[in-house]
Parts: structure tokens; C-alpha cells; sequence
């Protein structure tokens, strides 16, 4: 089966995928939004979504393919993770301070896409300006959407650090 979704949150996404386990369906693969699954029994898999370093990430990905884990899919940095349910709670940053050092590299790349985005955002303004061309106000305002859900998911890691810094 395929679906495709749009995530700006992480949490929520690993929080469908678990759903979608437990109605008996596995994540396969990932590519820009449609997630393939295939059928599995209800419940088996407990799943997990990082951000690799970069650099490190061989290493990494072997430690946790020594660890029982499974690397399900890769799209660019990120990682689709999963292991069986059967074996044990499953997550990757178990104390506050490791998951503020996530929200926090989390943040880093939004933030570097929302500035991006920002730079061609202007740019696509000023051909729409100076041409008064429809398409490019449409390209104008489509980018303006893609920055602010970068901007919200930046807000987001940003609330969930603060969250965690009160908790600490």
C-alpha cells in the first residue's frame, strides 16, 4: 500500500507510523512524502525518525544495526528506523539533555532550509515584480508556503526545547 503525507513534525509522523503498525502495516520505504508499506502483524514494529550527522552516520548506522535495529529508509539526512516491538521500548534519545542536543540540530536544519528558502523566496518576488508575470507570483506564493512550514517547524523544535529546559 501507498500514502502519501506531508510531516512537518517529526513526533507526529513516528506517532502515524506507530499507528499504522498497529493496524498491522510496515514501513517499507520513503521518498519525498509516499510511504510503502506492506502488511505485517498488528503492533510488531515500534519506529524512530533521526537526523544523521554528517560524517559519522557508517558508524552510527552500523551501532544500530548491531543494536537490533533496522534502518528502514533514507531520504537525504534523515533516517527511518524501526525494531521489534517484541524486543523492548525503543528510543534513541532517552535523557533530556540528548534530546535537547536533537531538537537542537533539528532546529539547525530547518533553520539553514528557512533561510534558503527565504534567499529564493526574494528572488522569485523581484522576477515577480519586475515581469508582473502570474506564474511567477504563483512560484511567489508557493515558496512563501514551503517557508512558512519551515518557519513552523523551526517554532516547533524551538517550544519543544524550551519544554524540555523547564522539565530539566
Amino acid at each position: 500500500m501507498k500514502i502519501f503525507r506531508l510531516y512537518y513534525d517529526m513526533d507526529e509522523e513516528v506517532n502515524w507510523l506507530h499507528k499504522m503498525s498497529s493496524n498491522g502495516w510496515a514501513l517499507k520505504d520513503f521518498f519525498l512524502g509516499l510511504y510503502t508499506f506492506v502488511p505485517c502483524e498488528p503492533g510488531e514494529y515500534i519506529y524512530q525518525i533521526d537526523l544523521l550527522n554528517d560524517g559519522d552516520e557508517k558508524d552510527y548506522l552500523e551501532f544500530l544495526e548491531d543494536s537490533g535495529v533496522e534502518v528502514v529508509a533514507r531520504w537525504f539526512r534523515w533516517v527511518y528506523l524501526r525494531k521489534k516491538a517484541k524486543d523492548g521500548p525503543f528510543e534513541l534519545y532517552t535523557d533530556i539533555d540528548s534530546k535537547i542536543s536533537y531538537y537542537i540540530k533539528v532546529k539547525k536544519f530547518f533553520q539553514t532550509a528557512l533561510i534558503l528558502e527565504i534567499i529564493c523566496l526574494l528572488i522569485e518576488l523581484g522576477a515577480a515584480l519586475t515581469t508582473k508575470s502570474p506564474i511567477y507570483f504563483s512560484l511567489t506564493i508557493l515558496i512563501g508556503i514551503i517557508a512558512l512550514a519551515l518557519l513552523r517547524m523551526v517554532w516547533k523544535c524551538q517550544w519543544k526545547i524550551e519544554q524540555l529546559n523547564r522539565e530539566k
